[in-house]
C-alpha cells in the first residue's frame, strides 16, 4: 500500500466505494431484494403495526423507523428497511473512519479497516437487509463518537436508543456509565444506567413478564444456549467451521485481538486503562453472552470500540499489516456464498478461500511476533497518542 501523498486521501473513499459496490452486488444480483429470514419476517410484521413476544418486544426502534419511513414516502415496510440498512451501514463506516483519524490512525489503516469491515458488512446485509443489526452498529458508533467528545448526555441518549434496538444494546449504557464515572460525573453515570434500564424494564413489564412474557424470555434464553449445538448438527462439522471462520472476519477478528491485547497489557502491568480500553474490557466481559448466538452479527457492537483502541497501536502503523487486513477481509467476503442464478466460478471461490486463509495466517504470525518482541512486551508510548480533539484520556 505504497501510494503517493496525492493519492493517499483517496484510499478511504475507494475502500468505501468497493464496499458499496459489493453491497449492491449482493442486493441486486445475489437475491438480497427478496431474502427474508425469520427475524426479517418479525421486523416487517412489527413495522406494519404488529406486536410480538420476546425478544422482539424490546427491539422496537428499527421497525418504528421503517414504519416512519414507509409512512412519509408512501412505500412498503420492506422498501423502508432496504433504505434504512445501507444508510446505517455506510454511515457507520464514515463515522469510524473519522474516529480512526482522530486517534492518529494512518490513511492506510483507515482504508484497510473500511475495506475489510465494509466488505464483511456488505456480504452479510446486502443479502439480508431486513435486520436491525446495522442500526445498532450506527448507534454504537454514535455513542462512541459522543463519548470521545465527552458529551455524556448525548451518549446516554444514543445508548438508550441502542437498548431499544436490540437487547444487548444495554451494553452501551454500561460503557457510557463507566466512562462517566471514571471522569468524575457520577450523577450522569447513575442516569446512564437508570434511563436505559428503566425503559427496558417498562417494556418487559408491559409484556406481562409474570406470565407468558416470562416464559417467552426463558424460551429465548434456552434457545440461545442451544444455538451452536443445533447449528453444528444442522450444517455439519465442516460447514460449521466455515461459518465460524466467516463470522470471525465479520467481527474483524485481528482488530479485536489487538484491542484485547492492549487491555490485557494494562491489567498485567497494573496500569490505569484509558477510557476506551475500559470500554473494550466491558465488551470482553460480555463475550460469553454475545458468543451464544450468531456472533458474526452480535459482535458488531464490540468492533467500533476495538477499532478506536487499536488505531494507535504499533501494528496499525505497519503498512504490511494494513495490507494483509485489506486483503483478508474482502477475500473472505468474496469467498462467501453468492445466491444468484449464475453463481461465480468455483475457481474464484477457491482462490479467495486460499487468499483469505493465507492472510489470516500471516496476520496471526505478525501478532504473535509482536507479542514476543521487545516492542510487544513494552507497548509503544504512541499507543496513547491522539489529536487534541479526542476527549478520552
Amino acid at each position: 500500500m505504497n501510494f503517493s501523498n496525492k493519492a493517499k486521501p483517496l484510499l478511504p473513499l475507494l475502500a468505501l466505494a468497493l464496499s458499496v459496490a459489493l453491497y449492491a452486488l449482493h442486493f441486486f444480483a445475489g437475491g438480497g431484494r427478496e431474502k427474508l429470514i425469520n427475524d426479517s419476517d418479525a421486523y416487517l410484521f412489527m413495522a406494519r403495526g404488529g406486536h410480538l413476544d420476546a425478544p422482539y418486544n424490546v427491539r422496537l426502534l428499527g421497525p418504528f423507523l421503517a414504519h416512519l419511513i414507509a409512512s412519509i414516502f408512501g412505500i412498503s415496510a420492506l422498501a423502508a428497511f432496504q433504505i434504512l440498512t445501507p444508510i446505517a451501514l455506510f454511515g457507520s463506516l464514515i463515522m469510524l473512519r473519522r474516529l480512526i483519524s482522530e486517534r492518529g490512525g494512518s490513511v492506510e489503516f483507515q482504508s484497510a479497516v473500511l475495506l475489510a469491515f465494509g466488505c464483511a458488512l456488505a456480504a452479510t446485509f446486502g443479502y439480508t437487509p431486513v435486520m436491525v443489526d446495522p442500526l445498532l452498529l450506527a448507534l454504537t458508533s454514535l455513542t462512541l463518537a459522543a463519548l470521545e467528545k465527552k458529551q455524556i448526555i448525548v451518549a446516554i441518549a444514543f445508548a438508550t436508543l441502542g437498548a431499544l434496538t436490540k437487547e444487548y444494546g444495554l451494553l452501551l449504557a454500561l460503557v457510557t456509565a463507566l466512562i462517566a464515572y471514571r471522569n468524575g460525573k457520577r450523577r450522569l453515570a447513575l442516569i446512564g444506567i437508570l434511563v436505559p434500564g428503566s425503559v427496558m424494564l417498562a417494556l418487559l413489564t408491559g409484556s406481562n413478564l409474570s406470565g407468558p412474557g416470562l416464559w417467552d424470555w426463558q424460551r429465548f434464553v434456552s434457545a440461545m444456549f442451544g444455538y451452536h449445538i443445533h447449528l453444528f448438527h444442522f450444517r455439519g462439522a465442516a460447514d460449521y467451521l466455515k461459518i465460524l471462520y466467516m463470522w470471525s472476519w465479520s467481527a474483524l477478528w485481528p482488530i479485536i485481538v489487538i484491542a484485547a491485547g492492549a487491555v490485557f497489557f494494562s491489567l498485567r502491568n497494573r496500569l490505569r486503562m484509558t477510557d476506551s480500553q475500559a470500554a473494550v474490557a466491558v465488551m470482553l466481559l460480555s463475550m460469553p453472552l454475545l458468543l451464544l448466538g450468531d456472533w458474526g452479527r452480535a459482535l458488531l457492537i464490540v468492533v467500533p470500540f476495538a477499532i478506536v483502541v487499536s488505531a494507535a497501536h504499533p501494528l496499525a502503523k505497519d503498512r504490511s499489516f494494513a495490507l494483509l487486513l485489506a486483503v483478508g477481509g474482502p477475500a473472505t467476503a468474496l469467498a462467501r456464498p453468492f445466491h444468484s442464478s449464475l453463481p461465480p466460478p468455483r475457481a474464484l471461490t477457491i482462490a479467495m478461500i486460499v487468499v483469505s486463509v493465507a492472510a489470516s495466517s500471516m496476520i496471526a504470525v505478525r501478532i504473535l511476533k509482536f507479542v514476543a518482541s521487545k516492542s510487544g512486551r513494552r507497548v509503544d508510548e504512541g499507543m496513547d497518542v491522539r489529536s487534541p480533539e479526542v476527549a478520552l484520556p
